[in-house]
């Protein structure tokens, strides 16, 4: 090589001099390997961990034996689930794509050896364009990195909303086969009532036969609802990813949900600042913006040519390049901008679909806390008091059975649709926090606090950090500190 440096033109040498320093000045590949597992932290508080195909591991604090909270089933999840860890390999791939952008393409020798009728020559080409392309095709591919991470974040929440769903419904099976043993209970103590009343003449036997009847029908209750805890357990168990346990899942008991505050407009806001389908989709934009920029060039071919004879006298340089007649890359170009155009359309669709996400989940966890407190705190205390008076008094023989049997049934109906409620408000608070992008047990939080939290250490503290798509979010500011807007981007 240095040969052919020396034996090269005078005006070639400063060029090859700004290839080789070009290609040691190479453009940054911004890859965090860990962005997807921080933003979870940030996110939902949760640690994860890494766990090898064909196994199942129970992260480090989750205890299964004394059962499975809520948040030890997302934790397990998030590390055990096999199609969203199938899923995480993406953002590997898409880190192999930005090393690979960052290459240079390889020179081409071209080698005559000598004959009798010809000397030898020995020709090297230097891609000179791969060069100048290399910052624009690792701008577009540390972008679309991103948006892969920011994607797998979303993933990683929609795992959790399913897997709290689930667990809600584990838990609701579970109280409602309890419900269900309490109201074989009542029905047997009416049976037990109504044999003695008949022993002392003051009732008929068509009415034993009734109360027979509803007893057997309450035990075929109990029995469907036990085999709806199986059911229940065993979906739990395939999402949170631990199918070979000895034992079932054991969730605890649903406690009186959480009221949090519903503010449609705070937390549209806080969604749209939040949500990372909504910043993988700004990243989209602006990586489909820089490839149809890419696009204009990639017609582009310019070799620098040094050519090497047998006669040193005979030596020299010079370029190689396409005259662009007729490709100018005029379909590759019509692509890329309909791609970008695309990208744009799917970012405001995501968009709207977040306003109505949050909208909808919002009203749903309003309407079934408005529901929860009028059966729990209204209707419950006067049902229990009415059946313990129609007991009463038909065990005194003052009340008729068809009173004692209806005030039963609404006694269990209430009940049973407290349990519903109660479910209801910890589904739509598991949509919505999922709607939002974050937990919302700990408030509204600053966020550019969480872009940074976002970010590793590395690019933080760099002068030109990793820029967010050029896509401007207006909207007011929320937080905890007002002096920070939401993340806005630039062009």
């Amino acid at each position: 090589m240095k040969r052919l440096v020396s034996t090269a033109p005078v005006l070639l040498k400063p060029v090859l001099l700004m290839l080789v320093i070009a290609g040691c000045h190479a453009p940054e590949v911004l890859c965090d390997p860990g962005l997807v597992k921080r933003q979870w932290m940030c996110r939902m508080g949760i640690a994860t961990e890494t766990v090898a195909p064909c196994q199942e591991i129970i992260p480090s604090g989750v205890l299964l034996e004394d059962g499975i909270s809520e948040g030890e089933a997302v934790t397990t999840a998030l590390s055990n689930n096999s199609a969203f860890q199938a899923t995480l390999a993406t953002l590997g791939a898409a880190g192999g794509d930005a090393v690979q952008a960052n290459l240079i393409a390889n020179p081409q020798l071209l080698v005559y050896f000598p004959t009798s009728t010809k000397e030898g020559q020995y020709t090297l080409y230097a891609p000179i364009e791969s060069y100048f392309l290399r910052p624009m095709r690792v701008k577009v591919a540390n972008r679309e990195y991103r948006r892969v991470g920011e994607q797998l974040v979303q993933n990683g929440l929609n795992l959790a909303r399913d897997v709290r769903v689930a667990y809600t419904d584990l838990a609701l099976a579970q109280q409602q086969s309890q419900l269900a043993s309490e109201a074989l209970e009542l029905r047997e103590s009416i049976v037990d009532l109504t044999k003695k009343r008949l022993e002392q003449g003051d009732i008929s036997e068509l009415e034993t036969i009734a109360a027979n009847v509803d007893k057997l029908n309450a035990k075929a209750n109990q029995s469907v609802q036990s085999q709806s805890v199986a059911i229940a357990e065993a979906r739990l168990a395939t999402l949170v990813g631990l199918t070979k346990l000895p034992t079932p899942l054991s969730p605890e008991p649903m406690t009186p949900p959480t009221v949090l505050d519903t503010d449609e407009g705070l937390l549209v806001a806080q969604a749209l600042a939040c949500r990372p389908d909504y910043h993988a989709a700004r990243w989209a934009v602006a990586a489909a913006s820089d490839r149809s920029r890419l696009s204009r060039f990639l017609f582009w071919r310019l070799d620098g040519v040094v050519d090497v004879r047998s006669d040193p006298g005979r030596t020299g340089g010079g370029l190689r390049a396409d005259i662009p007649i007729f490709n100018r890359n005029q379909g590759g170009i019509l692509r890329a901008d309909w791609e970008l155009d695309g990208a744009m359309h799917n970012r405001d669709a995501i968009h709207d679909q977040i306003v109505a996400d949050v909208r909808i989940a919002s009203r749903q966890l309003a309407q079934a806390q408005a529901n929860l407190v009028v059966l729990r705190d209204e209707i419950a205390p006067a049902l229990e008091d009415a059946l313990q008076i129609a007991q009463k008094g038909f065990a005194d023989g003052g009340t008729d059975y068809l009173l004692v049997l209806q005030t039963t049934s609404q006694y269990l109906a209430n009940k049973a649709l407290i349990l519903d409620q109660t479910a209801a408000c910890h589904r739509a608070t598991a949509e919505l926090e999922r709607s939002v992008g974050r937990n919302l047990a700990a408030g509204f939080v600053d966020a550019m606090a969480l872009a940074a939290a976002s970010l590793p250490p590395e690019v933080i503290n760099e002068s030109q950090p990793f820029e967010p798509a050029p896509v401007v979010v207006a909207t007011k500011v929320i937080g905890l500190s007002s002096s920070n807007r939401l993340l806005e981007s630039h062009q």
